[in-house]
Order: C-alpha cells, then structure tokens, then sequence
C-alpha cells in the first residue's frame, strides 16, 4: 500500500515533537551534575589549630591571588586567610560586620551592620575608611556620603565599573554608590513586601541580605524574607527567579542569605535555613540543584551527598571555580572543592564541637538570674528539656522533644534577656501573634512572647523593635535588626496566653539542657524521682509484653528483650500535681545476691538529656506507646531504658538475654533527676536457655 507524503511528514513532524519534549522534560527535571570537577566538601580554617577562632564568620570575598576574607559579625573582626594557610586579622572593632566584596581596585568593601554604614578597608595600607552612611544612626536617605542613611544594611557587591551595590536590609531597598560616593535607591520600597515591576521603586523586597553582579550587568538578589532570588535588570526592572516547580528538588521553602554568580551565570546562594548549598542556570532550560546539603543539618567533611553544614551564610567562587563559604552555625569557613582545587582538609566533628561552650562553661559566664523581675526571686519550673510532647499511641504517633525550659509567669508581664547577647540572626522573630511567637539570639531562645509589646501589644521601644503593620494598621510582625545589642535584664516581650517563657539554651542546632547551662538563683530539688506502681514492664523484641504467670513468681525472659519504666520528677516549690521529665535513666543487671552480672559491673545510663539527639523523629525511640504530655491532659512519660537516647544520638536497642547463662538474676531500673536525686526499681526474673 502506497503511503502518501502528508502522512510521512506528519508522523515525522510527531517523532520530532515527541523527542523534543522527552529532551526537554529530561533537561528540565532530572537532577544536573554540579559543574565538574566539585566533588568534595572540606574545612579551611577554623576547625583548630591554624590559630583562627570565629565566634559568626558571615561574609567572605576572594581574591584573584585565592587569598579569603571573612567578617566575624559577632566578633567584629575582618580576616585574612592566605592560601599557604596563614591568617590574620586585618581590621577589628567593627560593629557586626556582614557581607564582604572585592573592589577592581583591589580594596575589600563590607556592610558594617551595626552601625549602618558600609566601609572600605585597603590590604595595602592597611586602613578602613567609612564609604557612606552615618555611624550609629539609623534612617533611609539619598545624596552624599556625609548625608546618606542605611538602616543596617547586611549586603555588598561591587560592579566591574566601582559602584558598589549595597542590600539595604531594613529599608527594603536595593541602593548604589557610585565612585563620588553619592548614594541612590535603585529598587525597592518604603515597606517590606514581595512585588516585581518594570519600574525599581515600585518593586517591593523583604529583608534583603545579599546581593552579586552577573555578568551582564544585572544584580542577583538573595530575597531573604521572601525565600526568594530576585533579578534586578541594569535598567531597574524587577523579576523572580523560578525556583519551584515539577520535579525540582528544592524544599517548599528555602531562605537565601547570600549569593554568587559564575562567569556562565550560574547562581549559587546559601540556603541558610535548610542547610544547604543551592545553584540555579536559566539556560539554555532552567535548571536547580542542591550542590551540597542533603544530608541534614550538622557537621561532616566529605563527598557532597554526605557532607553536613549548619546554616552557611556567605558564599564566594574563586578564580578557579571552587565554591567558598562560611558555615556560620559550625563556625568555620569551608570550600566545595575537587581534583585539581585542592583546599583545606578534612575535619574532624571532634574537633569542631570544642569551638563551642558546653553548658557548664556557659553557666559559669552568666551571671545568676531568671528572666523576670526581680531576678533573684525563685520562679516555678514547669517543664524540663527533654520531655515528650505531644502523644505515643497506637492510633497517635505525633510526638517530639521539649527543647527548652518553661517558667511560668503572668499574664503580660514582661520578660527580660538572661545574659548579654547581640542580635546576628537578620530575620529573628518568629509566628508573630501566634502562641508561639519567639525570639532567638544567639545562644538563647525566647518562645510565648508578644515580642518588644505590653499587654495592649504597643511597641514598647521602638528604636529596638520595628513594628510592619499591613494596610488596615494590624500588626503583622516585629522585627529587630542583626547587631541590635541586648543587655542581661533588657526587656525581650511580655508573656501572652500561655503564661509561662519557653527559655531554650544553646546555639541553633546545639541546643543543651538550660538546667546545666543557666544558674537559676534559689532552684533546688530535694524531692527523688517517682516510678510509679507497676511501672516497670518487659516486652519481647515484636512488643508483646512479657508477664509472670503467677504473683510471686519471677518473670521468666529469653531472647531479645526491651524495657520500659514509667517515671516522673518534681521539685521543690512545684504545684504538687506538677510531672517533670527525667535526666538520665539506664538499667542495671544483678546476680540473685546483689552482685553485678557480666556486662554489668555499672549501670547503663541509656536516656541522658544534656542534649537532644539530631534526628527530629527520636522522641519515639525515648519513649514507648501510652506517653504524652501536653497543655492539658494527663502527663506520662514512659521510657524505653534498652534504647540508647544521649550524646545527640538516637538508636533502638535491646537487653539480649543471651548472653547470660540461664539462672535467677534481678533487673534494676534508675531515674534520676539533674540534681542527683535518684530512685530504683529491682524485678526479680528468670533468665531462660534459648528455645526453652
């Protein structure tokens, strides 16, 4: 049969549509290698032993001779690292520095947030000089640099041309410095919002932290508020970058903190709130990926599908395309690197927990006080870190960690900073009119607050907390600059209807116990925990309970076995009706005469909360079904003794009987309270032969 030519051309024209779109949903959705050869994730300074110690490192800028500068915004330092490994501090006393940007004239540029200023500082004369702004003073002004104001600005970027561009946090407003040093808005507006347009001033940002030039000019924002990347043409018009879709693996919502852009316009930012390194090419298809970052938040050296980090908040390409950033939650500065780009080493996470105070080193630098007036006078504990929230059941599993302590309080009185402590974090209010309305410094957290408001939720300072209501003249958030400073007994908010602070120690991600880490004036606890009646149980590895065939007989065991003990604390002062959560509870096995059994010559401390493990979901490896606790309802705490819960890890485990010899032996259970307080539970049991 004779096919005819319109059909041949038609099923052709098929063919090409078809391969077309596979190809194109191919490019589209797949996941893009990273550019080749990036492999690896190592540590360059910071980690010990190199003489550098960073308390925030923020931004960084590399030069073409590889030499790294780094702002240390709690320190106020500005760094040098050379690429022998040398480092020094170049300049110091600065009021939380932020981004940093090298100039074609080969001077550093930075955003001095603190004092809403941006500088200038020459590696060759070693000097810092002010670019434009008013030291200490706080406003939104175009004109000369002896006129211009910045409302603490967090981002720079300088043009092939000179002009640096500045992220004007706190105005909302993307501006530019020419070379005379006159300041001008080129985007953005009088209130945070999200708005593109073709005309700049009629666009609206959200907290804007960072900002770089792309090679045609054009300037990539990090849109941190939004969670967006913004685009801002050379003629001022406004877009947003696609960062969403089918098939993309970005989460639902990132926040950028931090931009770079490659000579092929690739933009690579810190996803600070997810951990992670991102990239995105709009050519000659859009194209996402996470660089590195997919391993949850924490600390690993390595491939990038392993690495860890723990909120980066600058990044910076080097001439020969390794990617540098600083991994402001681990305090170290690290580079995404590969054959042929060799840089740092790998790091031990050893290593980098002792940049950090343990509870006791920061219990004895803050001085004693509760968070309330006065300070010295004794306040109730309502819950303690570590407890379940939430409910374990068979038809319930949404369960998590208390993370904090809770002190009650009235209604609307006001809660005051327990130590001293400057604002780094740009966006550090949360859930503003909700119930859990919070505040995080950097080493403490502050939750149930109407944050800097009264009781009739007014502002009470202003020149520290910034009230953006919405059009009808609600209030809609509350925002409090990076670099606002808060003395011990400043005002933080006032308590709203939960009637208690939610006081959470630690820096973000290593969170410890606030019992260990704050001295309380006049807290004691004299009272030794309670395991209540029949709360000792013994189940098999599926979790059938296992039971004594007659009162007064032992319990007869074998094989894998588990173990749970319901118990609860309370302190002295405490309502008596009041159940706090344990501090560390174990097991110990005896012979029939009192003596440890092999394997057992101490008690196994399996459950220890000084701090909470990484993995969000271990509550339940904690605690057995029928645990729950709550705002109202009855509170059990149930614990899974044969579990190993402590030292930030989390893993099920069991008793094997086994491995003792048949015979009569007794089990001991212990809880104990943070103060030492102590109680035990002895069952009687029988180890059977296997099989038997």
């Amino acid at each position: 049969m004779r096919i005819k030519p319109f059909r041949v051309a038609l099923v052709a024209l098929i063919i090409f549509i078809a391969a077309a779109c596979a190809g194109f949903v191919y490019l589209r959705y797949r996941q893009p290698a990273p550019p080749a050869p990036l492999s690896m994730v190592f540590t360059i300074a910071g980690a010990g032993g190199d003489g550098v110690r960073f308390t925030e490192p923020f931004g960084l800028a590399v030069a073409l001779d590889a030499t790294v500068y780094v702002t240390d915004g709690d320190a106020g330092k500005l760094w040098r690292l050379k690429r022998d490994g040398s480092a020094s501090v170049v300049a110091e006393n600065l009021e939380t520095p932020s981004a940093v940007a090298l100039a074609p004239d080969g001077t550093i540029v930075l955003a001095e947030t603190g004092a809403h200023v941006i500088r200038r500082f020459d590696p060759s004369k070693g000097i810092t000089e002010t670019v434009a702004g008013l030291a200490g003073r706080a406003g939104y002004l175009d004109g000369s640099r002896a006129e211009a104001l910045f409302n603490a600005p967090v981002g720079v970027a300088v043009g092939s041309d000179g002009t640096i561009f500045v992220a004007d946090t706190y105005n909302d407003r993307i501006r530019a410095i020419d070379k005379a040093g006159n300041v001008s808005t080129i985007a953005g507006g009088g209130e945070p919002g999200f708005v593109d347009a073709q005309a700049g001033t009629d666009a609206r940002f959200d907290t804007p932290c960072g900002l770089a030039v792309a090679p045609d000019g054009a300037l990539i924002i990090a849109d941190t508020g939004n969670g967006r990347i913004r685009r801002v043409e050379v003629g001022g018009s406004v877009s947003t970058i696609d960062l969403t879709g089918a098939g993309f693996i970005f989460e639902p919502s990132i926040q950028p903190l931090s931009v770079a852009v490659d000579k092929d316009g690739r933009i690579y930012f810190a996803d600070t709130g997810n951990s992670a390194l991102r990239v995105c090419a709009n050519a000659p298809v859009p194209q996402r990926w996470t660089l590195t970052g997919i391993n949850g938040t924490g600390f690993e050296d390595g491939t990038l599908e392993r690495a860890r980090l723990n909120h980066p908040s600058g990044i910076a390409l080097a001439p020969d395309g390794t990617v540098l950033f600083t991994d402001t939650g681990n305090r170290i500065v690290r580079a995404v690197v590969g054959q042929g780009r060799e840089r740092g080493a790998q790091a031990s996470g050893e290593a980098v927990a002792k940049l950090f105070q343990t509870a006791a080193e920061m219990r004895a630098a803050v001085p004693p006080r509760w968070p309330y007036e006065p300070p010295e006078r004794t306040r109730e504990i309502a819950a303690t870190f570590g407890e379940i929230r939430g409910e374990l059941s068979e038809s319930e599993r949404d369960a998590w960690f208390h993370n904090g302590l809770d002190i009650p309080g009235a209604y609307g009185e006001i809660v005051r900073a327990v130590r001293t402590e400057r604002i780094l974090n740009p966006l550090p209010v949360a859930d503003v009119g909700t119930a859990r309305e919070r505040i995080r410094f950097p080493t403490l957290g502050y939750i149930h607050l109407r944050i800097g408001r009264d009781i009739n939720d007014r502002v009470i300072d202003e020149s520290r907390f910034i009230a953006v209501r919405n059009g009808e003249g609600r209030l809609t958030r509350v925002r409090v600059r990076r670099g606002t400073l808060f003395e011990a007994g400043d005002l933080v908010g006032t308590l709203n209807n939960q009637y208690h602070v939610h006081l959470i120690a630690g820096t973000v991600g290593k969170e410890f116990n606030a019992l260990a880490a704050l001295e309380l004036p006049g807290v004691k606890d004299t009272v030794a925990p309670t395991i209540e009646k029949d709360g000792v149980s013994f189940y098999d590895s599926a979790w059938r309970e296992l039971r004594a065939k007659a009162q007064g007989e032992r319990l007869a065991l074998s094989g894998d076995v588990r173990i749970v003990v319901r118990a609860y604390d309370q302190m002295d002062g405490n309502a008596a009706r009041r159940r706090l959560g344990l501090y560390r509870l174990g097991y110990q096995v005896l012979m029939s005469d009192g003596t440890p059994a092999p394997g057992f010559a101490e008690p196994l401390t399996t459950i220890s909360f000084e701090s909470l493990p990484r993995d969000e979901d271990a509550a339940q490896l904690a605690y057995a079904s029928g645990s729950r606790a709550g705002a109202t309802g009855v509170t059990i705490f149930a614990y899974i003794v044969t579990n190993v819960v402590r030292d930030r890890e989390a893993k099920a485990d069991v008793w094997p009987t086994a491995k003792l010899a048949p015979g009569e032996y007794i089990v001991r259970v212990f809880a104990e309270d943070f103060f030492g307080n102590r109680a035990t539970r002895d069952t009687p049991v029988r180890v059977m032969a296997a099989g038997s």
